[in-house]
């Protein structure tokens, strides 16, 4: 009976891959780094409802748009000042400008497109076109359908 061990070098080739899957499938480096936006979305029968944790951000520095049904957000950090004596250990908090589009798989009304921003929560609501919402048809009795 044979046993095979696997080759360390193959072991090493795979971590690599694995470590550069997050760059190679998202949004690019940025989203790598940690910068990418994360976001929730739910489907409702009448809207989608988009969530976002953008703790410490000033709404002003946040932005919401929606074209062609596209929705983009994005926000921006300010690095904070540091004394020249000091030497980071860790730093994790991510700075800088980062954004999110995504696309919708029915139409939404852009028009009444709502978002607000409580408790570092962004919470966006778009509701669905009303060509694309489910209505219920009448079924008549003893009359022939026109």
């Amino acid at each position: 009976m044979m046993i095979r061990t696997r080759n360390p070098y193959f072991r090493l080739v795979d971590d690599l891959l694995n470590d550069a899957r997050p760059w190679l499938t998202s949004g690019g480096p940025s989203e790598a780094r940690g910068f990418g936006l994360a976001l929730d979305v739910e489907d409702k029968a009448d809207a989608y409802i988009v969530r976002a944790n953008l703790p410490g951000i000033s709404q002003d520095d946040i932005s919401v748009n929606i074209h062609e049904d596209v929705l983009s957000v994005s926000a921006e950090t300010a690095a904070e000042n540091r004394d020249e004596n000091s030497k980071m250990l860790i730093r994790e908090r991510r700075f800088g400008r980062f954004s999110r589009s995504l696309r919708f798989p029915t139409n939404v009304d852009g028009d009444a497109v709502e978002a607000s921003y409580e408790n570092g929560v962004l919470s966006i609501t778009l509701p669905k076109a009303e060509h694309v919402k489910p209505r219920q048809i009448p079924v008549n009795i003893g009359a022939e359908a026109s």
